[in-house]
């Protein structure tokens, strides 16, 4: 990434846990100084708690508006489903004005890149529905020195950078929070590896807007992981942080289309299997991984699906997840519950032709390394006695 040695006493060694909740609402549309002090007022020591904290306070009208976003996200497709499937059986002539409705709806255009999606308010209105909290151990290890600090403005951490959002559930919230604040914590601004479809959903696509979201396959990953990270514009001049800074990173949810049919409420699991083969692409990058496990992800909503396991046959197949959201007041809204990052940390020792025993062991110090750090850091999550189960 071109980043000058970075200086591991520039940051306090203790674990720090910011809370995000807490920013002002027009964080993005701040100076960069204000940014950064708005930052340094909620980095706090964290406290051990023996149950989940409670949803921070919102205003009615920042709830009216998340509850609003969420609506389209996830209620606009299934009025859309249940609307076309209706047509189909009753008045099918009306598809004829219908379809291009939907095909509106799923195919206008949306900036890809532009501060639009990345530096708008709604990051912090979600960051405020979910109470969200990054705990961020400046001391686990040299590259992480100086996260969440001001120093990695101009001196990043070193690319590339793998983020492993963990678990999927119906949809990591956390990681979303993750994607509007990286820049601040890192230095640096993922791609998302994910099922382009996605990004064609009404409603939805406006909710995962802001991932910016890239072919999940081997080529498309280590094209990103190998792009210079964007430090300057076309006339060499330094980007501020009003502009998403990309380039050298990607994040990614390992347990796909399992980890939404298999994630229950009051679980802590993650189903990974037999994959293998993004462990293979960052020992082959030498990527700096961070594992972080979003405690509360699992208890946002419960899915409603067959029991025989046809839906998630079909999902697999067709590559899309089939079922029904059900959060808040039986609908697709999620509940409000407080989620907090409890991260993972490992740099890989880059191979050129990894061998199985080393992608087998660098899979081992990944997941089952989140396992043993999540079982350190769960009580500040709210969980003490719970356990990360890696499957």
């Amino acid at each position: 990434a071109g980043s000058a040695p970075r200086d591991s006493a520039a940051a306090a060694p203790e674990l720090v846990a910011l809370e995000l909740f807490r920013l002002p609402i027009d964080f993005f549309s701040l100076e960069p100084a204000a940014q950064w002090e708005a930052m340094a007022s909620v980095a706090v020591k964290p406290e051990k708690l023996t149950k989940p904290k409670k949803p921070c306070k919102m205003t009615l009208g920042e709830e009216a508006l998340a509850v609003a976003w969420f609506s389209v996200a996830f209620g606009l497709p299934l009025f859309l489903l249940v609307g076309t499937l209706g047509l189909l059986a009753v008045r099918p002539r009306h598809l004829l004005w219908w379809l291009p409705g939907v095909a509106a709806l799923a195919l206008h255009p949306l900036p890809r890149w532009g501060p639009l999606q990345r530096r708008h308010k709604m990051g912090v209105i979600i960051a405020k529905y979910f109470t969200v909290t990054f705990l961020l151990d400046r001391s686990s290890h040299p590259d992480y020195a100086t996260a969440g600090t001001p120093t990695v403005e101009d001196n990043p951490m070193p690319a590339p950078v793998v983020a492993l959002a963990c678990p999927h559930g119906v949809i990591n919230f956390g990681a979303i929070v993750w994607v509007y604040f990286s820049r601040w914590v890192m230095g640096l601004e993922q791609y998302t590896a994910g099922v382009s479809i996605v990004s064609k959903v009404p409603g939805l696509r406006y909710l995962v807007a802001p991932i910016s979201v890239i072919p999940v396959d081997r080529n498309s990953l280590k094209r990103r992981l190998q792009e210079p990270v964007r430090l300057t514009d076309e006339k060499g001049q330094r980007l501020s942080a009003k502009v998403p800074r990309t380039g050298g990173m990607i994040g990614i949810v390992p347990d796909g289309i399992a980890g939404i049919f298999k994630s229950k409420s009051g679980e802590d699991v993650l189903f990974i299997g037999k994959k293998r083969g993004l462990m293979r692409i960052c020992l082959e990058e030498g990527a700096f991984i961070m594992a972080g496990w979003f405690a509360s992800t699992n208890e946002m909503f419960r899915i409603v699906t067959d029991p025989f396991g046809c839906l998630e046959w079909l999902s697999r197949r067709l590559k899309v997840s089939l079922f029904v959201p059900l959060g808040r007041w039986g609908t697709p809204v999620p509940h409000r519950v407080a989620v907090t990052l409890c991260p993972h940390l490992v740099r890989c020792k880059k191979e050129a032709a990894p061998t199985e025993e080393q992608v087998e062991s660098l899979h081992g110090e990944v997941y089952h390394g989140l396992s043993r750090r999540y079982e350190e850091l769960r009580h500040f999550a709210g969980y003490p006695e719970r356990r990360l189960v890696i499957l």
